[in-house]
């Protein structure tokens, strides 16, 4: 019975997807907030570095807002951008074809492709930006300046991820992909440290 009702699910799921195309949606998603919410966590690390922040709550409760605005602004920025869209499509597809889609299945792939893709915006930058906060929440046991390293270490995983991902769905260079999303994040920091000579 369960597992009947898993396939039904599955198989639905399916078809939504190829009606909202939410596969190649996703990608985009993941890709971009992947590299917005490391790329702004890293500028908090940063921040609290050049200031010379030994505390580690500190750290964790600044991060940790950034974390909640990304994914708080990630789902509903979606979700209006995505609803808004979706329902012109629709509009204008009862247009051209006369009929009213209300309660279709075409109207209910597109709510379900809203909702996805507005929770995964949200997920996706604000765990991004978290994961590189972890190692403070050990900053009990481990030295603030490690907790510092071991984030940037972290975030620039994560862009390395990025661009590994963005290469084989673009089938293109991988080591090229890698190398520009880890030069963004190098950028970042140079500019960041700019922020010693502020007197």
């Amino acid at each position: 019975m369960i597992k009947d009702s898993i396939r039904a699910f599955i198989q639905k799921v399916k078809v939504y997807n190829k009606i909202a195309n939410i596969t190649q949606i996703t990608r985009r998603y993941i890709a971009l907030n992947g590299f917005d919410g490391v790329t702004t966590i890293l500028g908090v690390l940063l921040g609290n570095y050049v200031i010379g922040a030994l505390d580690f709550k500190h750290v964790i409760i600044s991060g940790s807002a950034v974390c909640i605005s990304l994914g708080v602004s990630g789902v509903v920025s979606a979700y209006n951008s995505e609803s808004s869209e979706r329902t012109k499509e629709i509009k204008d597809l009862e247009m051209s074809t006369l009929h009213v889609l209300d309660g279709t299945i075409i109207s209910r792939a597109q709510r379900f492709a809203t909702i996805v893709l507005s929770a995964l915006n949200g997920i996706t930058s604000g765990l991004s930006a978290f994961i590189p906060l972890v190692p403070f929440f050990f900053g009990r046991f481990i030295p603030i300046q490690v907790c510092y390293y071991i984030g940037t270490v972290l975030a620039f995983i994560i862009l390395t991820g990025i661009g590994i991902f963005l290469g084989k769905i673009s089938k293109r260079n991988l080591i090229l992909s890698v190398i520009k999303m880890v030069l963004a994040g190098a950028f970042c920091i140079a500019l960041g440290f700019l922020l010693e000579f502020i007197e």
